[in-house]
């Protein structure tokens, strides 16, 4: 019995030694995911310039979503869907950015932020905006796992946490698939040579 009593102890010393340790291993994960975050954006955003507008993005509910959740705005849109959702889109057309040319800055949940050069000759509308981001974030889930040797593990063969694991492709994207990610607003900073860029807000 003592014996018994003797291992059980120890079975229940180990258990707790491992959950301290993983415990302690997933705050150092998300200290060093946010140290990451803050040297990203300062490096990214360096001349960037100031903030000068913010924009919601915000979807009227159709017939299913108001009976499930009423009929209160929902406050994004799906980037992985947002072709299906564009129509129910508040202020589709309000024009966000008059100039022909942006910078448009995708770092989120990418270890490695892509800064992509957006064009079109009328300006960007509210639509135009997220169906482009809409299209630049999907090419860039795509690079990443045609460039990555550490591929995504499928949700079905996921255990604990079901966060898309990080994969090591171009840009190193960590903890969520796609189908995870809202926009929910976007906002325009401009320097004194008058660029554009682009930050969104995005949702997990």
């Amino acid at each position: 019995m003592k014996t018994t009593i003797s291992f059980g102890l120890l079975f229940i010393f180990f258990l707790i030694s491992c959950n301290k340790k993983a415990a302690e291993n997933e705050i150092d994960t998300i200290e060093s995911i946010q140290k990451r975050e803050i040297e990203n954006y300062d490096k990214t955003y360096a001349n960037a310039g100031e903030i000068i507008a913010d924009y919601s993005i915000e979807l009227k509910p159709n017939q299913e979503q108001a009976k499930n959740f009423g009929n209160e705005l929902i406050p994004w849109i799906n980037i992985e869907n947002a072709k299906s959702q564009i129509n129910q889109l508040i202020n589709p057309n309000e024009i966000l950015i008059e100039q022909t040319s942006a910078k448009l800055i995708i770092d989120y949940p990418l270890n490695n932020p892509a800064i992509i050069e957006i064009n079109n000759p009328n300006g960007f509308s509210r639509k135009d905006l997220i169906l482009l981001i809409s299209e630049k974030y999907k090419d860039i889930y795509k690079e990443e796992e045609a460039s990555a040797k550490t591929k995504t593990i499928p949700l079905q063969q996921r255990t604990g946490l079901i966060n898309r694991n990080q994969t090591d492709g171009k840009y190193g994207i960590w903890g969520h698939d796609l189908s995870d990610l809202g926009l929910s607003g976007i906002e325009l900073y401009q320097n004194k040579e008058g660029q554009i860029t682009i930050s969104l807000q995005i949702e997990s």
